[in-house]
């Protein structure tokens, strides 16, 4: 899963920013957050499951409670798309107001067929065109 697409909930967003301040058990953090959300108990499991599969937080059992705490290993990551982005945007490929279209490495894309819009032909089917007059159904004769 995409770190993106991870914290694109707000509830995990929130177990997140909960589990900066440190480690806590599965019953505080559905308690926080779902009094927050009002959600229940297996929908903040799921949240932990889907963060704990991105690499985000991490689980530790003692005896019979859950304790979560967050990774470095996530952070890690988003920080280093964030990066990666940053460095594109100070590149700034693409649109460029002095060149106009010759720095735009997708301006000489051209699509080879129009799918819709002004200089297509209009094409229609033959399909559910009827070439004879529709028949009355008849019970008598099973029709």
């Amino acid at each position: 899963m995409h770190p993106f697409e991870a914290l694109a909930e707000p509830v995990r967003r929130r177990i997140i920013d909960v589990l900066a301040s440190g480690e806590h058990t599965a019953g505080e953090l559905a308690a926080v957050v779902g009094g927050e959300y009002r959600i229940s108990r297996t929908a903040v499991s799921k949240h932990l499951r889907l963060l704990r599969d991105a690499g985000f937080i991490d689980v530790r059992g003692d005896f019979q409670w859950r304790w979560y705490r967050l990774t470095s290993e996530g952070l890690d990551v988003l920080e280093m798309i964030v990066a990666d982005l940053r460095h594109k945007w100070n590149l700034r490929l693409g649109w460029d107001e002095e060149l106009g279209m010759e720095n735009d490495p997708l301006a000489h894309f051209d699509r080879p067929v129009q799918r819709k819009g002004p200089g297509r032909p209009i094409r229609r089917g033959h399909r559910g065109t009827q070439t004879s007059a529709p028949i009355a159904s008849e019970p008598d004769k099973g029709w």
